[in-house]
């Protein structure tokens, strides 16, 4: 297992509903070891198996929550 981490500026993550949604969307990738959502910051970081995924996959998971990377 190769662990990896990174670390997004998420746009339009204002409420503890949207912080959780997001989290909730990336726990449940294959390999996604741990999320942690600061929403004051509006940061969201994540641990992952990249054997098993990818940057644009974890990116394009939160996009698809409808939130923009900046």
């Amino acid at each position: 297992m190769a662990v990896q981490n990174i670390t997004f500026n998420v746009e339009g993550m204002t409420s503890d509903d949207a912080a959780q949604k997001i989290k909730d969307s990336l726990s449940v990738l294959n390999g996604v070891l741990e999320v942690i959502v600061d929403l004051n910051s509006r940061r969201v970081a994540v641990e992952y198996d990249d054997e098993r995924l990818n940057y644009e996959i974890v990116k394009e998971t939160i996009e698809d929550a409808n939130f923009n990377i900046r």
